[in-house]
């Protein structure tokens, strides 16, 4: 079982109340938010159901990494950086990065971190419609080039 990145590029406007509860539940629920899912049955049912809103793919360790060191947070205004996470027994970013790969720990279960990333937008902007799913020439949905998205929203 590996970890789904997932990203909301549309925001909760006009949205129906069971979509709202979905990006509440997948600590998405802000515009260019980002968060870090289990990949099982439940959650890819959510997934589908907030398939006009967001857009995810599976998650790789070194981009994982990049997540932590540049965009994780302790509170709203402090950041994850190296001295906090020695304090919670980790050497460095890549370190935990690799522990919730392997499903020893989850980002919403290590105390004191916030379990989803703020992002900006992308620089360089999108190149396909954010209002289509991939397979029909857009953002949303299932996106295998989502990492390269996530690299400049960093």
């Amino acid at each position: 079982m590996g970890l789904i990145l997932v990203v909301n590029l549309h925001g909760q406007i006009n949205s129906s109340v069971p979509v709202r509860k979905a990006l509440n539940e997948l600590w998405v629920a802000k515009k260019f938010s980002a968060s870090v899912v289990p990949d099982d049955p439940a959650t890819v049912g959510m997934l589908r159901l907030c398939k006009d809103y967001v857009s995810w793919t599976p998650l790789e360790e070194d981009l994982l990494a990049d997540l932590l060191s540049k965009r994780g947070m302790m509170s709203t205004t402090k950041p994850l950086d190296l001295s906090a996470l020695k304090r919670m027994g980790f050497k460095d970013h890549k370190e935990l990065a690799s522990k919730m790969l392997e499903g020893e720990e989850r980002l919403s279960s290590v105390p004191g971190v916030l379990p989803y990333f703020r992002l900006a937008p992308p620089r360089g902007g999108f190149k396909r419609s954010l209002r289509r799913q991939f397979t029909e020439k857009g953002e949303l949905g299932s996106n295998p080039k989502l990492e390269g998205i996530v690299r400049r929203m960093i």
